[in-house]
């Protein structure tokens, strides 16, 4: 993507190419407003270019449920909306509930039916005679989501950041941010790397993993833990057959998809914020071979055939984790300073949404109200998102 000139002022400077940061500014630069997109690589190189990119509607929580139906619809006209494809495809999402379980199982089918959800219970029989590979011996019901699916990550942001500039923004790679610039209280601009500043009175830090470093000097903490998450690539073996519907296991705790035509994705669940790093910086992303075989046995307990599969690698990324796992999506500090962080494993598939959402209440100064329970006050008030129908019944948050 060419680098335009750095503009002297911007009505907003977004600090962050990744999902979030792109998403704002198309949102952004669709309202009118003279945006600048900042990112210290390239467009979608850092977390997002790790991430899973499953697009699903499964949430415990109310807001979850609604920020995830909004950004599938949207998922679906991309290309519409950007003029970029993201590469989406539809695969259908199957999670499986045990019997000790089958109570919170239900509270889950009816908060997903009360937000138009249309989510299917099917026995055990009706989920293999979708997915014939699936050992469902140990559930009595599973739950089918036929409009999930996932997308390309890289080519979602980049969709993003290229549907932006063609409505005015200005998208800069390799402009590392070294601070933003606070006067009296107030916002006044971005400082980036080689001396130049951006004038600017609304600043969005969008900036993942970087972003508590970032907002350090200004005074702004928020209650972030950094937190390793594995994914291997496993090749299906001959005659395994169509390629699978995401899955979500619990019991084995492993979730799953299809990578393109061949191979399977298969990262692992839960991840314990309290299990967390020092630093959100990995000095090596590579997936030890412990986990590359723990990740596969576990895998193959639920899909037997992939006991025959073949490893083809994988990576190792950093999530940005919440105490409640749900993102923060305020403003804070100085007047001016909105930033979006704590995503917790669940960002690329609200970042549609929620990018529409940031940027209203940047252009507007109103937020709304699909962002009152994401603010940033709520761990100290302790009013932090709780789960409204917890599926299976568990103690700790869970990714992704």
């Amino acid at each position: 993507m060419a680098t335009p000139d750095m503009p002297a002022r911007a009505d907003a400077v977004v600090v962050g190419g990744g999902v979030y940061g792109a998403s704002t500014a198309f949102h952004l630069a669709r309202r009118g407003v003279r945006v600048v997109l900042l990112e210290q690589d390239h467009v979608g190189g850092g977390a997002t270019g790790h991430s899973g990119a499953i697009i699903r509607q499964v949430y415990e929580s109310r807001v979850g449920v609604r920020l995830a139906r909004k950004s599938l619809l949207f998922f679906h006209r991309f290309g519409e909306e950007t003029g970029a494809s993201c590469d989406f495809r539809t695969t259908g999402f199957l999670s499986g509930a045990r019997a000790g379980d089958l109570a919170a199982f239900d509270r889950l089918l009816g908060l997903l039916a009360s937000e138009g959800v249309r989510a299917e219970r099917l026995t055990p029989n009706e989920a293999v005679a979708l997915e014939p590979n699936l050992d469902a011996a140990d559930y009595e019901a599973v739950v089918h989501d036929p409009n999930a699916g996932y997308a390309d990550p890289i080519a979602t942001a980049g969709g993003f950041a290229s549907g932006a500039r063609i409505s005015g923004a200005a998208v800069l790679e390799g402009a590392a941010v070294r601070g933003i610039a606070v006067r009296k209280g107030r916002v006044t601009g971005v400082r980036v790397r080689g001396g130049r500043t951006i004038e600017t009175e609304r600043v969005i830090v969008a900036a993942g993993n970087w972003t508590p470093d970032l907002l350090r000097p200004l005074r702004v903490a928020v209650p972030i833990r950094f937190v390793r998450g594995n994914v291997i690539l496993l090749r299906r073996p001959p005659g395994f057959g169509a390629a699978p519907r995401i899955h979500f296991d619990f019991y084995h705790g492993t979730y799953s998809r299809p990578e393109e035509e061949k191979d399977v994705l298969v990262g692992s669940m839960p991840t314990d914020p309290r299990m967390g790093l020092k630093r959100h910086a990995l000095a090596d992303d590579s997936v030890p071979t412990a986990i590359v075989r723990d990740l596969w046995r576990r895998l193959a307990r639920r899909f037997p055939a992939m006991a025959r599969a073949q490893p083809r690698g994988g990576w190792g990324g950093v999530y940005d984790v919440t105490p409640d796992s749900y993102p923060i999506v305020d403003r804070v500090g100085p007047d001016g300073l909105f930033v979006a962080v704590g995503f917790s494993g669940h960002g690329f598939k609200l970042s549609p949404e929620v990018g529409r959402l940031l940027a209203e209440y940047v252009a507007t100064a109103r937020r709304p109200e699909e962002l009152e329970a994401l603010r940033a006050a709520r761990f100290r008030e302790r009013n932090a998102v709780r789960p409204e129908a917890p599926f299976p019944e568990r103690r700790g948050p869970r990714l992704p």
